[in-house]
């Protein structure tokens, strides 16, 4: 079997956001549903994870978009494992135009296993085999060091959410994509009017648990790129790098 997989995707048009764009939380859903069908087709997804007691979970995102644009179009995404470390692995995705191939967006993850009665990152040994890798193949996007705090000088003072039924994911966790929401949320209609996101990165901390009361905190770095956190108590679940065009 190829060791990258391709799968297509359409968004219709009542799931275009007001300026007629795909929201990028969307995107992040194609990223999540490729990433977990390539892993199950090639026997390293749900169904064996579930036999070992382990889960994926994701660590880390970073999407780097090149057309918002043509984002909205029919679109397909590659997604391929770029390497392997003891407790991580590392998987890239391509986004191009189902039309021309031309290519809309880029992003790189890093994924861990954890062991689900203990919820501690467990082995990744036999989980994956070498041939599903394909180390060495062109994704032009980064994932950078630690982000900065947003907590730590905010713009303003925060403003809070409680993590309710819909925010939850398989695991009774508040859902992957419900971080990058929240932290797109921070920002008025007017950003959006002017601007598109070019560069959106989140590391994930922490488990957010039903009703749980979250302030989201903004901080500008320089103009158009800023640090997001979701914080609970006295402790980020999430931080974002958030960088408009």
């Amino acid at each position: 079997m190829d060791p990258i997989g391709t799968y297509d995707y359409t968004t219709e048009a009542y799931s275009l956001d007001f300026m007629r764009r795909l929201p990028l939380p969307t995107l992040g859903n194609y990223l999540l549903d490729a990433a977990t069908r390539h892993a199950e087709e090639r026997g390293a997804g749900y169904t064996v994870m579930e036999r070992r007691g382990t889960a994926w979970v994701l660590s880390r995102l970073a999407i780097e978009v090149i057309d918002a644009d043509g984002l909205a179009a029919p679109i397909r995404v590659s997604t391929w494992a770029e390497a392997m470390e003891r407790i991580f692995i590392k998987r890239c995705f391509e986004v191009t135009s189902a039309a021309t191939d031309k290519p809309l967006a880029y992003a790189r993850s890093i994924w861990a296993a954890i062991d689900k009665n203990t919820r501690r990152p467990t082995s990744l040994a036999g989980a994956w085999p070498d041939r599903m890798m394909v180390p060495g193949r062109h994704c032009p996007v980064e994932i950078a060091g630690r982000i900065a705090a947003a907590e730590a000088a905010p713009d303003d003072a925060p403003d809070t959410r409680t993590v309710r039924y819909s925010d939850l994911d398989i695991n009774g966790h508040l859902n992957s994509i419900k971080h990058m929401e929240a932290m797109l949320d921070g920002f008025d209609l007017e950003t959006y009017r002017k601007a598109s996101v070019q560069h959106f990165e989140i590391s994930y901390h922490a488990e957010g648990r039903y009703g749980t009361q979250l302030a989201r905190f903004r901080r500008t770095l320089s103009p158009g790129t800023f640090a997001c956190a979701l914080v609970d108590g006295d402790r980020a679940i999430s931080r974002a790098l958030i960088r408009f065009v």
